[in-house]
């Protein structure tokens, strides 16, 4: 008799257990049909499931996206009370690494995330460049362009070049803004912002319902913004600790808007506009870009943020 001591306990539950857990898990039908179809309780079928975890009968295992780390980007979503955070996996890089990858990416959640008949505000740089060559389909939805062209932009991040590669993806309406990012001269502003197309773009601010932006930083300098403002302002941007800016939007360390002259004579969306989108998607990683991006994200300024590892490693540490 005693060999057959090591025969399982309980068999008619492990039993059950096993067939509740092939229906639940493979057939995909649901607690209170299992319970109808074995005569058994739904409260009961939810204990048969339990231990058929903890004997071991069902092992579930999690196959994270092998470009993605999950952990990393919840820990940045919930210490910056996000909606959400894509982080690309893989070791510390620079800024330059990472334009094409997190473009793809950006491409790719673009793709999955917009709604038909939504409003796309659309700024400028060079993942955003990388986003709008990676882009194939989108839902149906109408695009703006946040700002004028900045000084000195590189000829591949030309505003209204991406904003129509998005409008081709989508088939929705383009509406570009054809003019500098500021002029010098608040009288000449006036006049441009009365201009038929400028007028028709900047119109639109108060109904865009996401917004994609880059993240330029101010110290390290990556940011096109930074190398491109009038020396003076430049000067004061800089005197006044600004670390980072998302379109027309200075920022500083602590996460605080820094006033500057574009509030008076620009041609872009303005800082409360930016404040009142309902989704506001910064993308932007390398480990030079680590400080600017938590400064942005201190201040609430996103509600997405798609970056990488290195940089969300450096986050979440502080």
């Amino acid at each position: 008799m005693s060999s057959f001591v090591q025969m399982s306990k309980r068999p008619l539950q492990k039993l059950q257990a096993s067939l509740v857990a092939r229906r639940y898990y493979l057939e995909n039908q649901t607690k209170s049909q299992i319970a109808d179809q074995l005569g058994i309780s739904r409260f009961k079928v939810a204990r048969l499931l339990d231990t058929a975890l903890h004997e071991g009968i069902v092992r579930i295992e999690i196959d994270d996206q092998g470009d993605l780390n999950v952990e990393l980007a919840e820990k940045l979503r919930q210490k910056f009370h996000l909606k959400a955070a894509l982080v690309l996996d893989g070791p510390d890089l620079p800024a330059s690494a990472l334009i094409e990858p997190l473009g793809v990416l950006a491409a790719d959640f673009f793709e999955e995330t917009l709604i038909d008949g939504q409003l796309l505000g659309m700024a400028w740089g060079r993942t955003l460049a990388a986003a709008a060559k990676a882009v194939v389909k989108l839902p149906k939805v109408d695009v703006v362009q946040a700002a004028g062209s900045p000084a000195g932009l590189d000829l591949s991040q030309n505003p209204v070049e991406l904003l129509h590669r998005f409008a081709r993806a989508s088939g929705g309406a383009a509406y570009p803004l054809f003019g500098p990012m500021w002029v010098e001269d608040p009288g000449l502003v006036t006049k441009l912002r009365a201009e038929t197309s400028i007028a028709n773009a900047m119109s639109r601010y108060d109904k865009i319902d996401v917004f994609a932006v880059g993240i330029g930083s101010w110290h390290p300098q990556e940011s096109c913004l930074c190398s491109g403002f009038p020396e003076d302002w430049r000067r004061d941007a800089l005197r006044r600790n600004v670390r980072a800016d998302l379109c027309a939007t200075l920022i500083d360390n602590e996460g605080n808007e820094v006033p500057s002259e574009l509030n008076r004579v620009g041609l872009c969306l303005s800082t409360e506009q930016l404040r009142r989108i309902p989704e506001r998607i910064g993308i932007g990683g390398g480990l030079e870009k680590a400080d600017a991006i938590q400064a942005v994200l201190r201040g609430g300024w996103l509600t997405t943020i798609i970056t990488d590892a290195g940089v969300a490693r450096k986050l979440v540490a502080h």
